[in-house]
């Protein structure tokens, strides 16, 4: 296999954020997360007092998300979900920005709103990771001023999506794209090493998690994390079998009594 469990698992984000998740659905969810070893769960904000006790002596992180799905909190709601979170136990913390501010190109909001952002979330030594939802902000070079932002502020992570980016289609209905291979590469491309990339939204199977990975993607936000890691395990034991099968059998010749 071309990277270990470990790595792969240590890159999942397992999201709970479904709105019509219950709270014994996020229990199982922290569960499913403690014994796949993931990085951490993304869980709805009310719930991170459910999932720091449900994950209590586990390795894996509790995040919550912030103005979330659609960054349209003002500034200060924003900064009090931060601090109720992680005086709450959340440790990540997953921020949309205002993308109507960013759409209308008032970058000088937008900055401002991130740099406190930023400094709220520091203060309570949390990780900060900032969504740009590329399913609505569909402009390269608007994406790459938010890479030269969040640099600016000292963000974490910048992130493609929410994962509920719906976008009405011609028949009337709505979809969501999330995560592209075109988004991930650009955001690594103009962001520095210090800054990580994380792909969310799509991300449903182990070829994509591996494919955002070779990208440069360090986290990965899903739900389907089960179905994923457990095509690793399968696509383990067939290739060990395959090694195995490579191996001539061995004539020991006659066999003593002795």
């Amino acid at each position: 296999m071309k990277y270990t469990y470990a790595e792969l698992a240590g890159m999942i984000d397992h999201a709970l954020l479904h709105p019509t998740m219950t709270d014994a659905e996020m229990r199982a969810g922290c569960e499913l997360a403690r014994k796949y070893a993931v990085a951490s769960v993304c869980i709805k904000p009310y719930a991170v007092r459910l999932a720091v006790e449900a994950l209590q002596g586990s390795s894996v992180a509790v995040g919550t998300v912030i103005g979330f799905p659609h960054g349209s909190n003002a500034t200060a709601i924003k900064r009090s979900e931060i601090v109720q979170a992680c005086g709450e136990g959340a440790t990540e913390i997953d921020v949309v920005i205002n993308i109507g501010k960013a759409l209308g190109g008032d970058w000088l909001y937008v900055e401002n709103e991130l740099r406190e952002i930023a400094e709220e979330t520091h203060r309570h030594g949390a990780l900060l990771k900032v969504i740009f939802e590329t399913d609505y902000l569909t402009n390269d070079a608007a994406k790459i001023h938010l890479c030269e932002i969040c640099e600016r502020v000292s963000a974490d992570f910048v992130k493609t999506s929410t994962g509920f980016g719906f976008v009405r289609q011609p028949d009337g209905g709505y979809n969501t794209v999330g995560a592209t291979a075109h988004d991930l590469t650009l955001m690594r491309a103009h962001t520095s090493v210090k800054m990580q990339v994380k792909a969310s939204g799509g991300v449903r199977n182990l070829d994509a998690l591996i494919a955002v990975r070779d990208l440069g993607a360090t986290r990965c936000g899903t739900s389907a994390t089960a179905q994923i890691l457990d095509e690793y395990e399968r696509r383990k034991v067939i290739a060990n079998d395959e090694v195995a099968s490579s191996f001539p059998a061995f004539d020991t010749g006659p066999q003593s009594n002795y």
